[in-house]
């Protein structure tokens, strides 16, 4: 399972970079990738649904992964609606606060892994160790 969250973390750190460098040049530079700016921002939401759900079914660590959960629904919700919201003048906040609600998951998705990591790497030290069998030769 380490592994896997490994790979889920770069997965996350991928994505959310082609989302934000994406999002920034339609910003600033009127330039549009839009499909391809949400893609990698779901590519990111399921990265953290699926290490939620891992941290969910980890003992000690549930209410993170209930957190994440709750995270991982709220920001297509939220993505997808900003357009909606402060048409005018002051829709530069709901795009300043969909930028930090996605570093936020991007954030939460490594603070998760490598509190994981930590977690499982701890154990791995405090199991006692099998004796293996020698064999003679």
């Amino acid at each position: 399972m380490m592994k896997a969250v490994r790979i889920i973390h770069w997965i996350s750190n991928i994505a959310g970079t082609g989302a934000l460098v994406l999002g920034l040049l339609h910003w600033f530079a009127n330039i549009s990738f839009l499909s391809a700016h949400m893609l990698f921002g779901f590519t990111v939401t399921l990265a953290l649904f699926a290490l939620s759900i891992i941290l969910l079914l980890t003992r000690g660590m549930r209410v993170v992964g209930t957190l994440g959960i709750i995270y991982a629904l709220i920001i297509p919700l939220f993505g997808m609606n900003q357009f909606l919201l402060l048409i005018g003048d002051w829709h530069w906040l709901v795009r300043v606060a969909h930028l930090l609600v996605s570093a936020g998951a991007m954030g939460f998705v490594g603070i998760m892994s490598a509190r994981y990591l930590k977690r499982k790497q701890a154990e791995e030290k405090e199991a006692p160790q099998m004796p293996t069998l020698q064999t003679a030769r």
